[in-house]
């Protein structure tokens, strides 16, 4: 019997995830200030946390439960079958929100991260970075990164009980899509939304257990949205294009 009230908040790394995640937790009174992120259910996760004690994390916040998840709703990330069979129960019985975010300024963004954590990236040019295996969890996808984008998103915008909303939406349009996300999700918003700033995000508050086990660069780059005119030269948008033109013009975005 499936007891978690859990919400599923999904997306491809660097693409507004964290934006969603504090929306809503610090927007409604029926969901927990904290969150969970459930590939640290994978025993080989730098932060992981023992599917028991996962699971009893879960139960105990108060209100309904915040799940993040970078993966496919395949759970093809999991390698143990007991953390891959409730990996599958969480996204197949939860509501969920999939983030989408231009996946050229996605491709710029995660660049950069990825700077901040490999040795191998420091020492690609972007051009290099765009055409590069993603490799996810050391398996290897024989997609490049824009194709690994598009599929992704693929992927989830063939779900039920999904909300699609961007980056763009929170980034330009905050107000009216918190309102979107608690109408979906029935649950109540506050008279006064508290804004958030990409810029300078909230503190969190205390007992947050979202975490990805991911060292942050000492400096982040504050990405905006359209950064990826300064970086894609002519032949990097002719094969961003070829790759992920398709997922590019269903999801609406436009020169």
């Amino acid at each position: 019997m499936f007891v978690f009230d859990t919400i599923v908040v999904a997306a491809h790394r660097r693409s507004g995830m964290r934006w969603a995640l504090d929306a809503l937790r610090y927007n409604s009174p029926d969901i927990a200030d904290s969150f969970l992120a459930l590939e640290q259910t994978e025993a080989s996760h730098d932060a992981n946390i023992p599917l028991g004690r996962f699971r009893r994390e879960l139960l105990s916040l108060p209100g309904r439960a915040l799940v993040s998840v970078h993966d496919l709703p395949s759970a093809t990330y999991w390698r143990g079958l007991d953390e891959r069979l409730f990996a599958r129960t969480i996204l197949r019985n939860s509501p969920a929100i999939f983030v989408h975010r231009d996946g050229r300024d996605v491709m710029v963004s995660l660049y950069f991260f990825m700077q901040s954590i490999s040795e191998t990236v420091r020492n690609q040019s972007f051009s290099q970075f765009l055409r590069g295996d993603p490799a996810l969890h050391g398996k290897d996808t024989g997609l490049s990164r824009p194709g690994y984008w598009a599929h992704h998103a693929r992927a989830w915008l063939a779900q039920d009980q999904l909300l699609v909303i961007s980056y763009a939406d929170l980034e330009t349009r905050y107000d009216a899509t918190v309102r979107k996300l608690t109408d979906f999700l029935n649950v109540r918003a506050n008279t006064t939304l508290q804004p958030l700033s990409k810029l300078y995000p909230p503190p969190e508050p205390a007992g947050v257990l979202g975490r990805l086990g991911i060292r942050k660069p000492q400096q982040p780059r504050l990405g905006r949205s359209g950064d990826w005119r300064r970086r894609f030269d002519k032949r990097d948008l002719a094969f961003f294009m070829t790759e992920a033109g398709d997922m590019m013009r269903r999801l609406g975005y436009r020169d």
